[in-house]
């Protein structure tokens, strides 16, 4: 552009500068202010949205993963898919045990925790299975459906499979699978992806429609006839995933006497990441935040009457998730050898849990009046 086209056009610039600039300041939006009232919702409406149905979602691709490489491995018995197999069943843990930062609704109600999750295992009662004539299929998996019976529910599962996968030593090799482990480990992984398949649907539009139910509290609900019964759902989840990993996952092989054979992966030795993963995953309920996306949290909640509680609420958080890192062996060694270390992390989890129990409920239960 040439210099006198240049001042052509500041030229018109400057005449109209007042009509150009009145109009941006038309078009700025006016800034929102949400209520309470509309947090508390936009709260439940979110973390179905952002957290519960991505994350089942997630959950049954992963599973479905799993289900195809235990196939192949089943196939096909060579090294490098034994370790595919192996991959598919910790990268589908993650989500797991993730999950199991809101234990509320058809996971629980429905026994689907205990139906994938049941531990500690009894390597004898898998190989008594193992050696007996009884088909072992999906349908027959299914079917040791007592919630009360874990010497039924521990031959079905995560922790089964992992026996499989590892072995009693963690060092299992592929070529020593036999033919009545494959068909076990198959029908394993399928019953695996049903239940979450299951779990899936169940919060989605259909016969149960917790998701919905979540959302929507009140006259005509079956489970929560307010919201605050609802988000003190959510809270309470985050009390329980604490107490579970501290006073029963963690604490049970640590004391009195530490007991390797009684943790929760202990042929994987996955035991940690499991309980990481399990503070993880209350943590992405607590600010609506998984897989990169975010939402309305009872975070927000917190910090709209009391930043300071919010504040001391996530920075427990990140001790409780950082103590794991303190770990340089396996949890099955660290009972033993790293016990300092294990009573770190136990202060910080029930540090974390005092806080969830002794102010977050009552802030709950002091705000939210509907």
């Amino acid at each position: 552009m040439n210099m006198k086209n240049v001042s052509k056009v500041l030229g018109l610039a400057l005449l109209s500068g007042t009509v150009f600039f009145t109009s941006c300041k038309d078009k700025t939006p006016k800034p929102t202010t949400q209520t309470f009232t509309e947090l508390e919702q936009a709260t439940l409406t979110d973390f179905v949205n952002v957290v519960g149905n991505p994350l089942y979602a997630k959950f049954e691709a992963l599973a479905g993963e799993l289900k195809t490489a235990v196939q192949n491995l089943s196939s096909n018995p060579t090294p490098a898919n034994l370790a595919t197999a192996r991959t598919a069943w910790k990268n589908v843990r993650v989500i797991w045990e993730q999950s199991e930062g809101f234990l509320i609704g058809p996971v629980d109600d429905l026994n689907y925790d205990p139906y994938m999750d049941t531990w500690p295992t009894d390597h004898n009662a898998m190989d008594n299975l193992l050696s007996s004539t009884t088909p072992i299929t999906v349908s027959y998996l299914a079917g040791l459906d007592d919630p009360e019976d874990a010497t039924e529910l521990t031959l079905r599962g995560f922790h089964p499979l992992e026996y499989l996968l590892w072995g009693l030593g963690g060092n299992r090799d592929a070529s020593t699978i036999s033919a009545r482990e494959k068909e076990y480990m198959v029908a394993l992984a399928s019953d695996i992806y049903n239940n979450v398949s299951a779990l899936k649907a169940s919060w989605l539009p259909g016969s149960i429609y917790f998701g919905n139910k979540l959302i929507t509290p009140g006259s005509g609900n079956d489970l929560y006839t307010n919201k605050k019964e609802a988000l003190e759902a959510l809270a309470n989840a985050l009390i329980d995933i604490c107490s579970e990993v501290a006073g029963g996952k963690m604490l049970e092989p640590y004391e009195p006497n530490p007991d390797s054979t009684i943790t929760e992966s202990p042929y994987a030795h996955n035991s940690i990441a499991d309980f990481k993963n399990n503070i993880i995953g209350a943590r992405n309920v607590y600010t609506c935040t998984f897989n990169g996306a975010t939402g309305k949290s009872l975070s927000d909640l917190v910090g709209f009457n009391n930043k300071t509680l919010d504040l001391e609420i996530k920075q427990k958080f990140e001790v409780a998730i950082n103590s794991f890192d303190g770990f340089t062996t396996t949890f099955e060694s660290a009972i033993y050898n790293q016990r300092t270390q294990v009573q770190n992390t136990l202060n910080a989890l029930n540090a974390l849990k005092t806080s969830l129990d002794d102010k977050l409920i009552p802030y709950i239960r002091q705000y939210v009046k509907d």
